[in-house]
């Protein structure tokens, strides 16, 4: 029997309990750093040295980290489900707690890629000052996505035809750690409008028409929604 389709879209709300730090917070820094200087490209071209010991120091703290419940629940469905993932975070705990498809839509803290072509390879230790693209010989520098950079969302033509056949055959769509507010999850909102099981965990009351609301944090909610999922009942 084929399974049915679920989508699940993640923001960094769902590392957050695996002690990796949500992207900014209220006083506007990430892990002490203004945003301005270690996520732009206009940073990197200031001070590379300082970006690129803030990402080797993301990629030790990613890691020293592991998956939380809410990753092993997201993969534990994959037994009843074709779990499709669709995540903002650059870590790679889906990927540790077992899920096989990952689409990492701000890119990845292991991969590196070059600042002047096409380039893009997988890392083992952080790069460095001095490493150099094997194709052009330009700076390497983290693969991930900057602010002022696109998203790695694959083309408006070629993600409609993709939503609309996973529309087809989707029994499931959740949205988990992310506001839903922005691109390209306020997109996705749109897109899967019409499957009828639709959910958004978050810690605020954040509910897009349609959705029902699951709030509180992302491990407990998440379990919760996996144990009623395989006893198939809605919550």
């Amino acid at each position: 029997m084929r399974k049915r389709l679920m989508v699940v879209f993640s923001g960094a709300g769902l590392s957050a309990e695996s002690g990796l730090p949500t992207f900014r917070a209220a006083d506007g820094l990430w892990e002490n750093q203004r945003v301005e200087d270690v996520a732009t490209p206009e940073g990197f071209n200031r001070d590379p040295k300082l970006v690129l010991e803030f990402y080797a120091a993301r990629l030790k703290a990613c890691r020293a980290a592991a998956p939380n419940a809410a990753h092993l629940a997201i993969s534990r469905l994959q037994d009843r489900y074709d779990v499709v993932n669709f995540t903002q975070n650059v870590d790679d705990l889906l990927e540790r707690a077992g899920c096989t498809h990952v689409y990492h839509l701000h890119g990845s803290l292991f991969r590196r890629r070059c600042t002047a072509c096409e380039y893009v390879g997988d890392q083992s230790v952080p790069v460095a000052i001095g490493d150099s693209c094997p194709q052009c010989a330009a700076q390497l520098r983290p693969d991930v996505v900057w602010f002022g950079e696109g998203v790695r969302m694959p083309p408006r033509t070629k993600i409609a035809r993709m939503i609309s056949q996973m529309v087809t055959n989707l029994g499931v769509f959740i949205c988990i750690g992310t506001s839903l507010q922005v691109y390209p999850a306020a997109r996705l909102v749109t897109d899967f409008a019409r499957v009828r099981r639709k959910y958004v965990i978050n810690p605020e009351p954040v509910r897009p028409s349609g959705f029902t609301l699951l709030q509180g944090p992302a491990a407990s909610q998440m379990v919760a929604l996996a144990d009623a999922l395989e006893r198939g009942d809605c919550l």
